[in-house]
């Protein structure tokens, strides 16, 4: 293995254990890369009563471990990890670290089709306290509701009902915890764009990346979960990870003018983003397929 390449740390999102990414984390390795996996406590918790701060905790323990070995880590964060690496990485970035005369430390922040949101921003407050149809509360539990069709869209009907069979619940805190940090003044940053998705719509993905200001970007023709469907096309991102100059050059967008940016109300000095137009999420199976059919044809390129 290349010490010399930095260390890939993935955060699972919502309902995800961090198996999920061992067939990428397989791809990685192949190309030389380290990497790692970090469970969050909130997810299949018994009781369901952790929350962000106990997820972000975790992985901030993690980052630590890795970063005393001396070790440079690019921090993958997906879905509702997003919030988590947001908060975890802070104080623990590479150059922070240098001028504490410690070693190691975070290089890269990599949202895949993951949360960006502003400090004291609530997920709830993300959707304007109307979740997504697929997200059912039941007391302090939150199932997803067909995840064949939400998370898994562009794999096989095997594979799709293997691994909805492997989701599990996550605590409804999750929800109400608030960002505590904006990572992006501080580090480098990533949007892995999954363009099929059915969790969190590519409109909505694009909308918060407009927070990021300068960052790089990354688009696969995949699902919500693009390490089970096409890990090895995932696995290229580390190019940008060692060499941004590799891909496309860095997208940048005024934070005060893009649309994605987290607004107040009028009255209020709560942050909170444009909620989800209604029919951004599908309702049904069937309409969650057409879509995914559309939006293929729209593309060209063949999924891999």
């Amino acid at each position: 293995m290349n010490s010399s390449k930095p260390t890939i740390l993935f955060i699972p999102g919502a309902w995800h254990l961090p198996f999920v990414f061992d067939d990428t984390r397989a791809a990685l390795a192949a190309r030389g890369f380290p990497s790692a996996a970090v469970g969050l406590p909130a997810v299949g918790a018994e009781p369901p009563t952790k929350g962000l701060i106990d997820d972000t905790v975790a992985v901030r323990d993690e980052i630590e471990r890795l970063s005393d070995q001396g070790k440079q880590v690019v921090v993958v964060a997906h879905s509702y990890g997003g919030m988590v690496g947001a908060g975890a990485v802070k104080g623990l970035g590479y150059a922070e670290r240098k001028k504490r005369g410690k070693s190691g430390g975070v290089t890269m922040l990599v949202y895949m089709a993951a949360f960006v949101a502003k400090a004291g921003t609530s997920m709830s407050d993300m959707f304007g306290g109307e979740f997504p149809p697929f997200m059912k509360f039941d007391g302090d539990y939150c199932r997803a509701e067909d995840a064949e069709g939400i998370f898994y869209n562009d794999l096989s009907l095997q594979d799709r009902k293997k691994w909805s069979s492997e989701a599990v619940h996550t605590s409804r805190a999750v929800y109400e915890g608030r960002a505590a940090h904006e990572p992006w003044h501080d580090l480098p940053c990533m949007y892995i764009f999954c363009e099929n998705d059915m969790a969190v719509p590519l409109a909505v993905q694009e909308s918060m990346a407009g927070l990021l200001g300068e960052y790089t970007q990354f688009r696969l023709p995949s699902s919500h979960s693009p390490f089970l469907s096409m890990p090895t096309k995932l696995a290229e991102a580390s190019d940008t990870y060692q060499n941004p100059a590799k891909m496309a050059p860095p997208v940048t967008r005024s934070r005060s003018n893009d649309p994605g940016r987290m607004t107040g109300d009028a009255g209020t000095n709560t942050p909170r983003p444009p909620t989800p137009t209604p029919g951004a999420y599908p309702d049904s199976p069937e309409e969650q397929r057409e879509e995914v059919e559309q939006s293929t044809r729209r593309d060209e390129r063949v999924p891999i």
